[in-house]
């Protein structure tokens, strides 16, 4: 058979083929009026050669399997590397997975009204809403307090984009009532002037602060909860440091998140949460 009619059985093409015989994977076969002809021995070794290639097998592997086989040794190594092979494809199959769910994602969001961020559309719309509770406030504490309330926002993006948000936060903002969406405006404006009003500002701001958290007690210990471990955690509580540092880089706002995180560590509950999240080591935020 010519070699158009062979790759055409094998599923394959003829610059395939050739690319085999220069690797040496497939015999050149002898030629018959100027041209090669190939019998059925060399379409079963190009058909061994695709099957092994479609299940994952590099063709240097190929080449050395192909070897083994003729040889008649090292059937332990061929099994290794082809178990080896098909966890490869499973990895490629689960990466596949996770990269189809999160097209999900985005298609659901953008269907809920959302945009293409990483940041779960219950927050993007949390800050919308607490942007429009700022339309009557004096044009400058406006500006001021939209400032940091983008500032919160590339925060907390930043945060989402590496998978560092869990989904209680979403659940937390989603029961937070007109009312109290009314104090996050207010808290939000109390941070845009605590150059104004100094540490006091901070210690007062820090207090309203923990006291919305104590009234979704639960949902905040689940966000606590649901957070990284170990390991894992260190890297979440570090990037929030600098992005913290730099979002709010004046000494009051140090002094409100202090003041912020020594509440919540001495409560027990949160403490071992925060802990838990940490690695048992001493935050600065």
């Amino acid at each position: 058979m010519r070699v158009k009619e062979m790759a055409d059985l094998a599923g394959t093409t003829t610059r395939a083929v050739r690319h085999y015989h220069r690797l040496g994977l497939l015999p050149v076969p002898p030629s018959a009026g100027g041209r090669r002809d190939y019998g059925v021995e060399h379409l079963a070794r190009l058909l061994r050669i695709r099957w092994l290639a479609d299940r994952g097998m590099s063709l240097s592997r190929v080449a050395q399997i192909l070897a083994a086989d003729e040889q008649g040794t090292d059937r332990d190594a061929v099994l290794r590397d082809l178990r080896a092979a098909r966890k490869s494809v499973e990895e490629r199959q689960r990466l596949l997975r996770e990269q189809a769910d999160r097209v999900d994602e985005l298609i659901a969001r953008v269907a809920d009204g959302g945009g293409l961020s990483p940041l779960p559309t219950v927050l993007t719309h949390f800050y919308d809403d607490v942007a429009a509770r700022m339309g009557d406030l004096e044009p400058s504490v406006r500006d001021r307090a939209l400032k940091v309330l983008a500032g919160e926002r590339r925060l907390m993006m930043a945060l989402a984009a590496r998978g560092m948000i869990p989904a209680s936060a979403s659940r937390f903002v989603a029961e937070l009532d007109a009312a109290e969406r009314d104090v996050c405006a207010r808290q939000i404006c109390a941070f845009a002037e605590l150059e104004q009003t100094g540490e006091a500002g901070a210690a007062q701001l820090a207090q309203e602060s923990w006291a919305l958290a104590l009234r979704h007690r639960g949902n905040s210990l689940a966000v606590l909860n649901d957070l990284p471990a170990g390991a894992l955690g260190r890297p979440l509580w570090d990037l929030i440091g600098v992005l913290s540092t730099v979002s709010y880089p004046l000494r009051v706002h140090r002094v409100f998140t202090s003041e912020l995180l020594d509440l919540m560590l001495a409560d027990p509950d949160f403490a071992a949460a925060i802990h838990r999240s940490a690695g048992g080591r001493r935050l600065v935020l």
